[in-house]
């Protein structure tokens, strides 16, 4: 599947507000945005839905070989994929939704002026860990047990790899600039967690490894977009990432502002934190929320 969706670019202006952040690097960029929690309600099924569109391709995968045409999954207990990802740790849904809200920022307001970027998919089929997990919440669901999914004991390994990527495709089917993903999701804030995600896309290689990741995936799909696109990340991962433009993209999204007089971000505004000593454009993109428990279980948990 190619993902389609997009948001009320008025609606999500209103819900993340942007900051007035300043900084002259040549090759560096930070943006902030704060929630103003009053318009959640506005844009809210909206946002369901582009979050519910990003999990097809996991729930497809999670089906298959379990699909009867003669008996669809309109019986939520013969569904495999029911309850996900709502049942998993709380944890697992904020790393979920910072993925998500970084591609959705990229989508909407672009990077290095330009806003025709494309995230076709996101990366969730590759977190086996949980869905393991998620036959076994639904087996004890089924035997009537109590589930409560955010004990300690139902936390699991978060996905390794590339978190998104992003893409800008040129009307020849040929992709000109990709966009390396690299998110973090936090109640409170962490310094080294800022580091870890600055240290982690430093290293990347010329070819990031989700693209190898994205053709598999739209080599399952049978329709003219996916095979578009397959074709174009076939010729990027032969060739094509030797000419391409690069950029980085650290995407950090917190429940807690900075206390500090004058400060509005927790990362660096005027220059790539210390940890990045890659010579790619760097992209970074901040989020506070208020409350970010409640955001999670309003968005994933219908609550």
């Amino acid at each position: 599947m190619i993902r389609f969706r997009r948001l009320t670019q008025s609606l999500l202006d209103a819900w993340l507000v942007e900051q007035r952040l300043t900084g002259t690097h040549a090759r560096y960029r930070l943006r902030g945005w704060r929630e103003n929690r009053t318009a959640l309600n506005s844009i809210r099924e909206e946002l369901i839905s582009y979050i519910d569109e990003a999990f097809d391709d996991a729930r497809r995968r999670i089906r298959r070989g379990f699909e009867d045409s003669l008996s669809p999954f309109a019986d939520p207990p013969n569904d495999p994929a029911e309850n996900y990802p709502s049942l998993l740790h709380r944890v697992t849904l904020q790393g979920y939704f910072g993925e998500t809200l970084a591609g959705l920022a990229v989508e909407h307001w672009g990077v290095d002026g330009h806003t025709d970027w494309v995230v076709p998919a996101f990366l969730f089929r590759l977190h086996d860990q949980e869905f393991q997990h998620l036959e076994a919440i639904n087996e004890r669901l089924a035997a009537g047990e109590i589930y409560d999914p955010d004990r300690d004991a139902e936390l699991r390994p978060g996905r390794t790899g590339d978190d998104a990527l992003a893409f800008r495709i040129n009307d020849r089917d040929k992709i000109t600039d990709v966009l390396t993903i690299e998110a973090k999701c936090l109640d409170r804030h962490r310094s080294d967690k800022i580091h870890e995600a600055h240290q982690k896309l430093a290293a990347g290689g010329l070819r990031p490894p989700g693209v190898r990741e994205l053709i598999n995936i739209f080599a399952e799909y049978d329709t003219p977009q996916a095979q578009r696109w397959q074709k174009a990340l076939l010729d990027l991962w032969q060739s094509g990432y030797r000419t391409v433009t690069r950029y980085d993209c650290v995407g950090y999204t917190c429940g807690q502002r900075p206390v500090q007089a004058g400060r509005v971000a927790w990362m660096p505004a005027s220059a790539p934190h210390p940890a990045y000593n890659a010579t790619r454009k760097l992209e970074c993109m901040e989020f506070q929320l208020e409350d970010l428990p409640t955001v999670i279980n309003t968005l994933y948990r219908g609550a």
